[in-house]
């Protein structure tokens, strides 16, 4: 039997809302070596009756389709879940209501992979489009600057699967495990390749950017973990910069916040014409 070479996850609860934009962008992927992998923590709303309504799409295009319903020990937990579940080469998070920018995507992404098959690259990425206060930017796609920040955004990454067996996410991080793993990738001296496309559009309220100040500190905590932490005093100091910005974003007027975020972007170059594909509903 061919190995599958892509395996698509999409961890889940309670999100039959946004699921049908997220599987709507899977199913219509041109490219047909990948397998799709629904990871559900036990959903009490109308989850599976959605799923359902997609089992024979997916079945009628050749594409292995896993609908797992249980419960879990938070987002995290489901992912290795979803990789144990998984048979692909390479595995992409696409989370509820997050959802592939066009039909292309995974023929770049595995045309990328044959380009570098030779160096075996541990993880394949791209940009993502980020809908936030009634418009586009790009993520601050940088790989350079790891050993700072999350260098792209998870939803634009293809991980090579035996890497995410062999190092799982660590659960004790409730918000940037996924850094955590990319970090333990860079260590190791993996090799980071750009596919040179837009992978994704997310939207900018899912966990991390209500929780700023949590995700960010915990980012912290990674960097120290992985003997990158700065200094108590450094800490402290961004520590209450964050709180700052985390009452920005409670307290502020959506006027105001709107006028900060886009003269931000501005000012980074990160503004981004999207080509709105017809699954995603602003």
């Amino acid at each position: 039997m061919i190995p599958i070479k892509i395996s698509v996850i999409t961890v889940c609860y309670n999100a039959s809302r946004l699921l049908p934009a997220t599987i709507e962008s899977v199913l219509m992927q041109e490219y047909t070596d990948y397998e799709y992998v629904i990871e559900d923590g036990g959903s009490t709303d109308d989850t599976q009756s959605v799923v359902e309504g997609y089992t024979d799409r997916f079945r009628q295009k050749g594409i292995p389709f896993k609908f797992i319903s249980k419960s879990d020990n938070g987002i995290y937990d489901a992912m290795n879940k979803g990789v144990a579940a998984s048979s692909g080469e390479y595995i992409n998070f696409m989370n509820a209501g997050d959802c592939f920018y066009n039909t292309f995507v995974l023929n770049r992404i595995s045309d990328t992979i044959e380009e570098n098959k030779e160096n075996a690259p541990a993880v394949v990425y791209g940009d993502c489009a980020v809908y936030e206060y009634g418009a586009f930017h790009l993520f601050a796609k940088d790989p350079g600057r790891i050993t700072k920040a999350m260098p792209f955004s998870h939803q634009s990454v293809f991980a090579r699967a035996s890497l995410l067996r062999d190092h799982p996410f660590n659960t004790r991080y409730r918000y940037s495990a996924d850094y955590d793993f990319l970090l333990t990738v860079h260590d190791m001296g993996g090799e980071f390749v750009d596919s040179h496309a837009v992978v994704c559009i997310t939207n900018a309220d899912g966990l991390s950017s209500v929780n700023y100040h949590d995700t960010l500190m915990e980012s912290s905590q990674i960097l120290a973990d992985h003997g990158l932490g700065s200094d108590p005093a450094e800490l402290a100091k961004k520590e209450k910069e964050l709180r700052i910005k985390q009452f920005v974003l409670d307290h502020f007027p959506q006027i105001i916040k709107k006028c900060i975020r886009k003269a931000q972007i501005i000012k980074r170059g990160q503004g981004y014409k999207a080509v709105i594909p017809p699954w995603f509903h602003i």
